[in-house]
């Protein structure tokens, strides 16, 4: 018989063994920001010894299309605050406001979770276009919780979505990376034969 292998195991790693098999998240998304198609994105440590900790990281592979289009879906927001759409009343859905012309000029690029648990609040970034440029700036917090928010529902939705999108992206999803396409020719000898032996009149 073979000599039985010992596996050392220290308490933290226990810790998160542990927590991986109760299904407890290990991470929690804290902002994202795009930039020509790249993301740079933070997340809190929730377990282990280091727990609290805020890390950084700047990816170096291009997004996903989802991730595209799960930004694009925070625009609205980024115009309503801005004031956008100040004909509209509190019974306004949320739809007719995509519908509005006016909201092409608008971009959403970085969003930013601040507070815990009950007080949680989000920040978007992103500009607008003008005639004469483009204008970037932020919004104020928003409280995803107990918020006066008109949206605000529809904006955890939404946000829950981009973040599940930077977790994936975390996990590995990019842009589909194409490989190029090499084709080999094989001359044969006789091919050879005819070009050397070529004569020129």
């Amino acid at each position: 018989m073979g000599e039985k292998q010992v596996i050392e195991i220290n308490s933290d790693q226990l810790e998160r063994l542990a927590d991986l098999a109760n299904g407890e998240k290990q991470i929690e998304i804290k902002s994202g920001s795009l930039k020509d198609h790249f993301l740079t994105y933070s997340y809190e440590l929730l377990v282990g010894v280091m727990k609290g900790d805020e890390l950084t990281r700047k990816g170096v592979h291009i997004v996903h299309d989802d991730m595209l289009e799960a930004f694009k879906q925070l625009d609205v927001f980024l115009a309503h605050i801005d004031g956008l759409y100040h004909w509209t009343n509190n019974q306004t859905p949320i739809h007719e406001l995509e519908e509005f012309e006016g909201l092409e000029n608008y971009y959403v690029t970085a969003f930013k979770i601040t507070g815990t648990e009950e007080n949680k609040s989000v920040i978007l970034t992103g500009g607008k276009m003008g005639v004469y440029g483009t204008i970037g700036f932020s919004t104020p917090k928003i409280k995803l919780d107990n918020s006066n928010y008109l949206y605000v529902e529809e904006l955890q939705n939404r946000l829950r979505i981009v973040i599940e999108q930077v977790e994936a992206y975390m996990n590995g999803k990019t842009a589909p990376q194409y490989e190029q396409l090499s084709m080999n020719f094989e001359a044969g000898d006789s091919d050879d034969d005819e070009f050397n032996n070529a004569k020129v009149d």
